[in-house]
């Protein structure tokens, strides 16, 4: 009886250790990975941007270094940013560059010494910077004193293409004209003005005023020497200030007349954001909404278009391959030594 159980028990665990033996002797299942799990891959070691030449200084005016159409969104819009920003009065950023003070400055597109000084405009090709037409802007009321100021004006705007004003502008800052004498030989040699004036009128004075810079000195004494000549009295505030304290003067009363640039009046007059690179299509809306808020009439535009410009050395830039503002932020941003 005993070895009858002792037999059984012996082929029970003959079975389970058959049956385990089994199990372990298949073949491992086949594991079908999912492609969506996420792999792991070995890290990619990433080059770390290069270091930006301390060379690369760019000159600019005060104004450009703040406007919204000026330094800070044209780095934002191209992707680069200088090793250092210097700012300087208007003007002289032509001559530090030509004279290797700093490899890049900024200009107005119109200045006679961009030529003089071999300086050369890289291209906007990403078209940052609106259009700047100039056109005389009058307070309504004194449009309504003297009509015959668009008369006066209009044609001598229409006279104003880039050439002729970049010539103007290199006569003052290059071989040292006055503003007066430059507009009234201009003036005569077109003749808006001569040798016969109207009497001058009893009527309430015209106050021109300006910006500082030369085109804008310019420009005030071309206004004031044309409506001289037509007999309507002036008094002389060009020269007063920057954009900002000339605008509030106009929109004060305490200015009649200057002459705007349409890209300007769009940003920081009436707080647009996007630029309008199509000069009747920015001019249109300027004078539309200048005229409701503000009781200002824009007169028509010049030609020319006195955009914002990155200027550099004409060699330079020959040497560096560089000929636009994408150009430029390439170098910078890749490590390429300043000139």
């Amino acid at each position: 009886m005993i070895m009858k159980r002792m037999l059984v028990m012996f082929l029970m665990v003959m079975l389970v250790a058959g049956s385990l033996f089994a199990i372990g002797c298949e073949p491992d299942e086949e594991v079908v990975e999912d492609p969506l799990d996420p792999v792991d891959e070995e890290p990619v070691d990433e080059e770390p941007p290069a270091e930006v030449d301390p060379g690369w200084v760019f000159a600019t005016d005060h104004e450009y270094s703040i406007r919204d159409d000026g330094y800070p969104g044209l780095q934002e819009l191209y992707g680069f940013e200088f090793a250092d920003v210097v700012t300087m009065d208007l003007g002289i950023t032509y001559g530090a560059l030509r004279d290797g003070d700093v490899p890049v400055a900024m200009g107005f597109a119109t200045d006679g010494r961009i030529a003089a000084y071999e300086l050369v405009n890289l291209v906007d090709d990403k078209q940052f910077h609106p259009v700047y037409n100039c056109s005389p802007v009058v307070r309504e009321e004194t449009l309504e004193m003297y009509p015959e100021i668009a008369d006066i004006l209009n044609p001598i705007a229409a006279a104003l293409d880039a050439d002729t004003m970049s010539s103007l502008n290199m006569q003052v800052d290059i071989e040292e004209y006055l503003p007066v004498e430059v507009a009234e030989e201009w003036l005569m040699a077109e003749g808006f003005i001569g040798d016969d004036p109207a009497d001058m009128g009893d009527g309430e004075p015209v106050v021109v005023g300006s910006k500082e810079f030369t085109e804008q000195l310019t420009l005030g004494q071309i206004a004031i020497l044309a409506l001289e000549y037509n007999g309507i009295p002036t008094v002389d505030e060009t020269g007063l200030g920057g954009t900002v304290v000339v605008r509030e003067a106009q929109e004060r009363g305490d200015v009649d007349l200057y002459w705007e640039y349409t890209g300007t009046a769009l940003i920081t007059h009436l707080g647009y954001d996007e630029a309008i690179t199509d000069p009747e299509e920015c001019y249109a809306l300027v004078a539309e909404e200048d005229l409701e808020r503000y009781g200002l009439v824009w007169l028509d535009y010049t030609p020319f278009d006195n955009t914002y410009t990155i200027m550099m050395r004409q060699a330079d830039a020959d040497e560096l391959g560089i000929t636009t503002i994408s150009d430029l932020a390439e170098a910078i941003m890749s490590g390429v030594p300043a000139p």
